[in-house]
């Protein structure tokens, strides 16, 4: 890329990006001057492994032209190794990394991610806790901003995806202090939780039990209080039932009854009955997944395009259904990539995408053939695995399904184009809101407690700017023309009042895939969880049994 001569021995690079960026070659500060060096080296940095030329060009100058962007780019790159004065970023005609196999490198943000998944992980040591407390590790490029719209909105998604990681990591640090009570410690990783995000429930309920086990009652009340007009401020709800819980475990401890059940450290109930998150890896990032149960068969959960399996868990009747599923089968929950806990960056939204990542948690855990459950949006990916690699699936759950995103002739029963834009419009204008829930759970939307779950769902899963994409990824799927092909048992379950999906896409579901059943349930929830919830769970058990196999999934 330049007329440099390679380097006789690999150079120690130094890159500091939770502040305002800072490049050390060899302990040697270099200023890199313009905003956008110091916007591609972050970018380069985060890059897995490679950045095509395009994508970068376009995050830079996202206004002017493919020839202009790539002319610029070069010079840029030129302009960067020439002042570290090696080629410290590389490439070829198609896409630009740094130069990983001839320098020594150290990415500050990258080792406290790293950190995180060993917290999440249970591999973490010392050093790994003590980075996760450091008071900016959940920043990245604190002060930094480029007259770019399409860098910022990458530069926002990339703030909000590692905030998230670290409240995940700092929950799990402090939960694991308190069980080997190391109170002290557990109690300076909720507080560093809530410095960061001051409405997490878990972070309210381990400072108010690592308190109480510190038999500071005063400062216990304060907490409680504290949470509680938070709560009441923010979502016009009380505290959830996680620190109520912890309240009443905590006067428990300091009237010194220890033997009490509500006494019993919230930390090792949570531990013992919450799944543990696992990833797997895909080419374009990794997948979020847990487990319920411990079954013969694996029944996996399609994954909305908006969803978070952490959250998810925290809706009761939703934790209702999938522990009475998971005493019956082995439970997988994942987040696709672009939403919840997974790769949120440069990752496709589509049917075919999910597939991928449907089949790499699979692959991950040594599963064969499963049970899909397709719920809503996520019915046409579990559609298209069905269709395209039969020999994995067992058989198909499909409840309140389209097989077309967008109205047409013959498909009345689904959006058209202006209903679309004015969905997410609302959604939009209406973030950080219960928004939709009367139409997804009528049974339960005057609940206060379900309405803060699923706020708090749409704000995990997405963001603002997010969610036009993903809707319109909605809009797009067509799956009709896979059903005639589906070779696989399948169950077609419909809410008859449900103003989501349609009674009649349920029906044409039904007649066009070979040998489906089709059960049409009373009632008008959306979400399969609330409402009438034992008949459709019923159903599916009683469809799995029917159609049984002796390979185990």
């Amino acid at each position: 890329m330049t007329s440099m001569q390679p380097m006789a021995a690999p150079r120690s690079i130094c890159i500091h990006l939770h502040a305002y960026p800072q490049l050390l070659v060899d302990g040697r500060s270099v200023p890199l001057h313009l905003k956008r060096a110091w916007a591609l080296v972050a970018c380069l940095s985060d890059a897995a492994p490679k950045m095509s030329r395009a994508q970068a060009a376009n995050l830079l100058w996202p206004d002017a032209e493919t020839g202009v962007g790539r002319t610029r780019l070069r010079r840029l790159v030129h302009q960067i190794n020439t002042t570290c004065e090696f080629e410290s970023v590389t490439g070829d005609t198609d896409a630009i990394w740094l130069a990983r196999r001839a320098i020594s490198l150290a990415i500050d943000l990258a080792q406290t991610q790293l950190a995180a998944l060993a917290v999440l992980d249970a591999k973490a040591g010392p050093l790994d806790a003590a980075r996760l407390l450091q008071p900016a590790s959940h920043t990245v490029l604190a002060g930094f901003a480029l007259d770019s719209e399409t860098f910022e909105a990458w530069l926002a998604t990339r703030r909000r995806e590692h905030e998230r990681l670290l409240l995940r990591a700092l929950q799990r640090l402090a939960e694991h202090e308190l069980l080997l009570g190391r109170f002290d410690a557990a109690l300076q990783a909720a507080r560093r939780l809530l410095d960061i995000d001051g409405c997490v429930d878990a972070g309210h309920a381990l400072t108010i039990e690592a308190l109480a086990r510190l038999g500071q009652g005063a400062a216990v009340e304060a907490a409680y209080d504290q949470c509680a007009s938070l709560m009441r401020h923010e979502f016009g709800v009380r505290p959830s039932a996680a620190v109520e819980a912890a309240y009443a475990a905590a006067c428990a401890v300091l009237q010194g009854e220890p033997s009490s059940p509500a006494a019993r450290p919230l930390a090792a109930t949570a531990t013992a009955t919450a799944p543990v998150l696992r990833y797997a890896n895909t080419a374009l990032g990794s997948v979020a997944f847990a487990t319920l149960g411990t079954g013969p068969d694996t029944l996996v959960l399609v994954p909305e395009v908006w969803s978070h399996v952490e959250a998810a868990l925290d809706e009761p009747r939703m934790r209702g259904a999938l522990d009475r599923l998971a005493q019956r089968f082995r439970v997988v929950m994942l987040d696709r990539r672009g939403a919840g806990l997974s790769e949120r960056i440069g990752v496709p939204n589509t049917p075919e995408a999910a597939v991928e990542d449907v089949l790499a948690v699979m692959d991950c855990l040594g599963a064969q053939r499963a049970w899909l459950l397709g719920s809503s949006t996520c019915g046409a990916a579990g559609i298209e695995l069905a269709a395209l690699q039969p020999e994995r699936v067992l058989g198909l759950i499909l409840v309140g399904v389209n097989a077309l995103g967008a109205w047409a002739p013959d498909y009345p029963w689904a959006m058209d184009a202006k209903a679309m834009e004015t969905w997410i419009a609302v959604l939009q204008t209406s973030w950080g809101k219960p928004t939709g829930l009367p139409a997804f759970a009528p049974s339960v939307a005057h609940e206060a407690q379900v309405q803060a779950w699923w706020t708090r769902t749409l704000q995990h899963s997405t963001t603002p700017n997010g969610i036009a994409p993903l809707v319109r990824t909605l809009h797009a799927i067509d799956v009709r023309h896979r059903l005639a092909d589906l070779r696989v048992p399948a169950l077609v379950v419909q809410r008859k009042d449900d103003c989501i999906v349609r009674a009649g896409a349920a029906r044409y579901l039904a007649s066009s895939i070979p040998g489906a059943e089709l059960l049409m349930v009373e009632g008008a929830d959306h979400f399969f969880w609330h409402g009438d919830s034992d008949t459709v769970l019923s159903a599916m058990e009683a469809f799995v049994d029917r159609h049984s196999t002796e390979s185990p999934g």
